[in-house]
């Protein structure tokens, strides 16, 4: 089972670690990153996924507004949003799409994967926001 530390949450895999002590971290949103972390740990555990790297997690207002295409009220601000690399051919995001019922069944969001291409590499994301109910549990920004 991967275990998702709340540690690589905040720092994204170590990449940030500075962000793990950024004034903006309320205890608040320790506590929705760690909602976060239980709800994507079962899902992943039920795909049978047991290594991931996260690309983001908590992100700063600053860093959020200097983001290309990022939603100015990003979830990743207050730790309700992960966003984890996928390779190329976004093998961990068709695996979650033939599970959509483990996406209700943990209340998490995928958004849609023509949408998480960069030119580098893939990612996935998840996210505990609120919307509007729809069978898939994939979201188009």
């Amino acid at each position: 089972m991967v275990m998702i530390t709340l540690k690589d949450y905040l720092t994204a895999s170590n990449s940030y670690p500075d962000r793990e002590k950024h004034a903006e971290l309320t205890d608040e949103f320790k506590a929705n990153a760690s909602t976060l972390l239980e709800k994507v740990s079962g899902l992943l555990k039920e795909l049978n996924i047991d290594k991931i790297t996260i690309s983001s997690g908590f992100r700063p207002t600053s860093v959020n507004s200097n983001i290309a295409n990022s939603a100015k009220k990003s979830l990743h601000t207050r730790c309700m949003a992960i966003d984890i690399v996928d390779d190329k051919k976004q093998s961990l995001a068709n695996k979650i799409l033939t599970r959509p019922d483990l996406l209700i069944k943990y209340g998490l969001w995928l958004e849609d994967p023509a949408a998480t291409k960069g030119k580098n590499s893939n990612w996935v994301h998840l996210d505990m926001g609120t919307r509007s109910a729809r069978p898939l549990r994939m979201f188009k920004v």
